[in-house]
């Protein structure tokens, strides 16, 4: 029987496990689900694939790790996460989020996208290839860790404890997260921007002031805040203006101009503002960002309120490039308004740091890799950089293997918003792209 026919057959199957899975709240913003989680996928991993599962206790959530047919010369890492984003409004979904709702080709529930679908199509993977060819030809780890959601914050901490008892004979890592591309087409992505965020705030007074009284005579927090801004983002073009900023950057090789051609041409961007495919990739994958995500200040609520902000808060964003590190912009940042951090005018609080990560264009795998998502999908793209944000740094710099990120989810998967999805193709063209993988990584 072939993989296709044997994962057509069974599709059923997986998605009851992808429907137990997603009933598992695992909340890692509120902690809601976690313990019940983690009993629930130690107990899969042993019983369906015969794993053996050690959950290793951190200063937040577990991270677990499953080995594979041990001891085999060749070594790889698979990664993703079991918890999810808080569901939102309820009154916004059209399903129960943590009940899996199968409509349309689509399965609907929260983590469908984002991991859960991609794990579980992870597992069923290696469960299909050990029907059909028995052990697998190379060692697996499969390390699942309960903080994506929040920034991984313990993560870096405990893979360098890891090391050494289980991540020191590795030769890559796969990544299955993110979305493919909008086409439909799976990609294989070699790289990832990195995201620096924090919290600006500015405080004139303990409270708000009345206009009338204050008007002309005492600051407004709200215009002291756009004062500060203007001094980081030029308002007219959206770009930093800390010239420093782009010090690093490097320009795309002409291999990685070739792979940009061949993918396809953006639609229903919103707002857009880049000039064509080419300056449309090149923005989100070779220049970093910096980005108001979100301002407050004063009276937001219904009629009026004459007063004077007491105080002001914008959160940042900044996507970082190969060759950028968060701690080297921290430094740009802290110079470029040391005034007014020494005179205590404004507060900054760092609040996510995941440095970004390129992998070589002559990396030998990657024609392997292509070719094993040809095979199981009909066609393959690279993306030499994936915009979003994971933490591909740690595989990178504290293990020194190569991270590869294979999403198996489809574009418009809804993750981190209501009706959050996975198409059934694409959940089971996943487990396809890792039974094959298995036959595949037969040899260095």
């Amino acid at each position: 029987m072939t993989i296709d026919d044997y994962v057509r057959e069974n599709q059923q199957q997986f998605i009851n496990l992808l429907a137990n899975f997603v009933s598992q709240k695992s909340l890692s913003q509120t902690g809601e689900g976690i313990q019940t989680t983690v009993k629930f996928l130690k107990e899969l991993l042993e019983q369906f694939i015969h794993a053996k599962v050690e959950i290793i206790e951190t200063a937040g959530n577990p991270i677990i790790i499953a080995t594979l047919s041990p001891e085999k010369d060749n070594e790889y890492l698979f990664y993703g996460h079991y918890d999810v984003q808080l569901p939102g409004k309820l009154a916004e979904w059209k399903v129960k989020p943590f009940k899996l709702t199968q409509r349309d080709g689509r399965l609907y529930g929260r983590g469908t996208g984002d991991n859960k679908g991609q794990l579980v199509a992870q597992i069923c993977g290696f469960y299909v290839y050990q029907q059909l060819y028995g052990e697998l030809p190379f060692t697996a780890r499969i390390l699942i860790e309960g903080e994506e959601e929040i920034g991984s914050p313990h993560l870096l901490q405990t893979v360098r404890a890891l090391k050494d008892p289980y991540l020191n004979n590795l030769s890559a890592v796969f990544v299955m997260d993110g979305s493919m591309s909008q086409s439909g087409d799976h990609v294989l992505r070699l790289g990832n921007r990195g995201v620096l965020s924090f919290r600006l705030g500015v405080r004139t007074n303990e409270s708000a002031l009345h206009s009338g009284n204050f008007g002309n005579v005492s600051k407004n927090a709200a215009v002291e805040l756009m004062r500060v801004l203007n001094k980081l983002i030029n308002p007219l073009t959206g770009q930093c203006r800390i010239k420093e900023f782009y010090k690093e950057v490097v320009e795309p090789s002409s291999q990685e101009r070739e792979w940009l051609s061949s993918l396809p041409s953006p639609y229903n961007i919103p707002a857009p503002i880049y000039k064509d495919k080419f300056d449309y990739y090149y923005r989100l994958m070779f220049q970093p960002s910096m980005t108001i995500n979100g301002l407050s200040s004063g009276y937001e609520g219904d009629g009026v309120k004459t007063i004077i902000p007491g105080k002001a808060t914008a959160i940042i964003d900044c996507r970082l490039v190969a060759n950028q590190t968060c701690d080297e912009v921290i430094k740009l940042i802290n110079n470029t308004l040391k005034a007014e951090l020494n005179e205590e005018q404004i507060q900054i609080k760092y609040l996510v740091k995941l440095d970004p990560v390129k992998i070589a264009a002559s990396n030998p795998l990657i024609p392997r890799l292509v070719s094993t998502i040809t095979e199981a999908t009909g066609k393959a793209l690279i993306e030499p950089v994936m915009p979003g944000s994971v933490p591909n740094y740690i595989w990178k710099d504290i293990i020194g293997i190569p991270p590869f990120t294979i999403p198996l989810a489809n574009y418009d998967q809804h993750n981190h918003a209501p009706n959050e999805n996975i198409t059934i193709d694409a959940f089971l063209d996943g487990i396809k792209i890792i039974t094959y993988l298995c036959r595949n990584l037969n040899s260095k």
